[in-house]
C-alpha cells in the first residue's frame, strides 16, 4: 500500500513538551486525517503544506 498525503497542520502544546503532533490528509480522498505525534527531531525538515508520501512496510523485527 502507498499513497500521497499533505502535512496539514504541525502542532506543540504546553501539556505535552517534547512531542510534536502531526496530521496529514490524503490527497485523493481529502479525509480522514492521519495524525501522530513524535519527537521535534522528527518533525525537522517537513513543512506544513508539503505532500509526503507514504508506504506500507512490514516490520521483521516485530515479535510474533
Amino acid at each position: 500500500m502507498e499513497f500521497r498525503a499533505k502535512l496539514n497542520m504541525e502542532m506543540k502544546t504546553a501539556d505535552q513538551p517534547g512531542v510534536v503532533t502531526l496530521s496529514f490528509v490524503p490527497v485523493t480522498t481529502g479525509v480522514p486525517q492521519i495524525s501522530m505525534a513524535v519527537p521535534p527531531a522528527d518533525a525537522a525538515g517537513l513543512v506544513v503544506g508539503k505532500v509526503y508520501k507514504f508506504t506500507a512496510v512490514e516490520d521483521a523485527e516485530q515479535p510474533q
